[in-house]
């Protein structure tokens, strides 16, 4: 059988594309919105968890939190941007786990999440490409996933940094850099292969049948 497959989806809210100076937006955000919007709606078709990561913080950790003090405050909980784009709408039943670290793994219960459910696969999505998409995919490599991560659906306001965090991916953690066509053929094949293997064989029966009885009793 097929091993069980999630989309994680990296940090795409609303707090990252506000044109802010200090937290530019990820480049091309229309395009990767439709194209992240097609792979999670295939996957869930699919039978794929769609598990949605938010780097969200407290109104009290604004004057401590580390993050901050790089790229000044965003993502504030009980505000608008602390929550997914509107483009990509969560459904009933996709997950959505909190984060404050760049890693998606780092101090949450994302692997108790995906080992409950018993997904061996995970394809990333996301922003930015080098920094919570690429610590993110460390963890899963230490965890011992296998790893895929859809090259058009993932991005950073810097392109340099975002082809190298690519090859970096690609050479030390083992990550299938593959497109977001790639990873839908897969969806489909894997939900085919499930099917297959998951349809119940026919009963046997329980005793002799109607006329077989008939003709035994008239034998007898």
């Amino acid at each position: 059988m097929s091993a069980r497959s999630a989309v994680i989806v990296v940090d795409l809210l609303k707090g990252f594309f506000k044109s802010n100076p200090t937290l530019p937006d990820p480049l091309d955000a229309k395009r990767l919105f439709a194209t992240v919007r097609r792979v999670i709606d295939i996957g869930r078709d699919n039978g794929v968890t769609i598990v949605f990561i938010k780097d969200n913080f407290l109104p009290e950790e604004i004057p401590i939190d580390k993050h901050f003090k790089i790229y000044g405050p965003h993502c504030i909980i009980g505000t608008p941007d602390a929550e997914v784009v509107d483009e990509l709408d969560p459904n009933p039943g996709d997950f959505q786990i909190q984060k404050k670290h760049y890693s998606a793994f780092n101090s949450t219960r994302l692997d108790a999440v995906l080992r409950e459910l018993e997904i061996k696969r995970l394809y990333f999505t996301g922003a930015w490409t080098e920094a919570c998409v690429q610590h993110s995919v460390i963890d899963a490599f230490y965890l011992n996933y296998d790893i895929s991560v859809i090259s058009d659906a993932v991005s950073s306001p810097h392109r340099d940094d975002h082809d190298y965090a690519l090859n970096y991916m690609r050479r030390y953690h083992r990550a299938n850099i593959i497109t977001s066509e790639e990873a839908i053929a897969q969806f489909r094949a894997d939900a085919g292969a499930r099917e297959k293997n998951e349809r119940p064989a026919p009963a046997a029966p329980s005793g002799p049948t109607y006329a077989e009885w008939g003709r035994a009793t008239r034998a007898g």
